[in-house]
């Protein structure tokens, strides 16, 4: 978008979307898929108890625009695609034009001529990943970079993977690995996540963060800032392999049980924190609504997990982000 200089990433180019290619999926959803009229008298009900529960007014300015879309399908999507951003392929919508979907299949029904909503909760959440969507793709450089939700935001992160690596047996306690492992998943999160180019400020954060000693962050910083520089398009898989071989003394072509590898990254993060949170180790807007569906309190993944892990940063995190939407969305 003209104006902002903060680049976006789209959900399909990353690396855990193309291990299993869901766009025929997404496709014959949206063509069978039933669209919601948010308009009409059928969905007054819903409206109202929204309305009445929502955490902030923005949400029903978020629910009743055009740029997204409720839908009910003839089965539901996977967890991965509750929300979702696609073009209206059904409406014959120029592939330019976007709109957020969401996937109301097992969450609204209609019920004597009136909509239903089995959980409100589950549906204000939904828009709160809507919103945020919206806001990546509309005005990047107010989001993503917000000082307040870049912190809270890779402060969750280092605690979720320091969390995950533990499980996995990494020396995470070992002298001062954590600090240092630490600055190294702050740079991800800012580099690979939130997707900035480098600078100072990714630096400092990292700094900020893990407490580092500045002459073990100046090392590290030149090891890893190499690294997302010539792999720009950054995955987990190739960053988990790097760290292993900088913290673990770990080659690619090693033949080890107790290897670390992105698999096992992924399949520790998906056991810990529900299965429809994965893509929120590489795209933005699926670790925003990790962190937003918890402060909903929606029970949608591990929130009692998320929630002892990350702390106080989940309301820190959403709070910024409601408040940037009602700035913005």
């Amino acid at each position: 978008m003209i104006g902002n200089t903060q680049k976006t990433k789209v959900l399909s180019d990353s690396y855990l979307y193309a291990k299993t290619d869901y766009s025929k999926e997404i496709f014959n959803y949206l063509m069978t898929a039933d669209i919601i009229d948010k308009n009409s008298e059928a969905f007054a009900d819903v409206l109202y108890e929204f309305t009445r529960r929502q955490i902030s007014p923005v949400l029903l300015k978020v629910l009743k625009s055009n740029k997204v879309v409720l839908t009910i399908g003839k089965k539901a999507m996977p967890r991965l695609f509750k929300v979702f951003r696609e073009a209206d392929v059904k409406r014959g919508a120029d592939d330019r034009v976007q709109k957020i979907f969401v996937d109301c299949t097992d969450l609204i029904a209609m019920d004597g001529g009136k909509y239903k909503c089995k959980n409100i909760q589950v549906l204000i959440a939904y828009i709160i990943s809507a919103m945020t969507y919206v806001m990546y793709y509309a005005i990047p450089d107010k989001l993503l970079m917000n000082s307040t939700l870049t912190e809270a935001g890779t402060n969750a992160f280092i605690d979720m993977m320091i969390y995950l690596l533990g499980y996995l047996k990494v020396p995470v306690t070992y002298a001062d690995n954590k600090d240092r492992m630490a600055y190294v998943l702050a740079m991800y999160y800012q580099r690979c996540i939130l997707y900035k180019e480098d600078n100072d400020t990714i630096r400092q954060i990292c700094k900020k963060l893990s407490k580092l000693e500045q002459r073990k962050a100046d090392y590290l910083s030149t090891i890893f800032t190499s690294f997302f520089d010539d792999n720009p398009n950054c995955s987990i898989e190739a960053f988990i392999a790097e760290f292993a071989r900088v913290f673990m003394n770990q080659e690619a072509d090693e033949k080890s049980s107790n290897k670390l590898t992105s698999d096992a990254v992924v399949s520790r993060w998906m056991y810990g924190f529900g299965p429809g949170t994965v893509f929120g180790l590489e795209f933005f807007p699926a670790f925003a609504a990790i962190l937003s569906d918890c402060y909903v309190g929606a029970y949608i993944n591990q929130q009692n997990t998320i929630e002892k892990i990350v702390g106080n940063n989940v309301a820190k995190f959403t709070n910024t982000l409601l408040s940037l939407g009602s700035d913005n969305a």
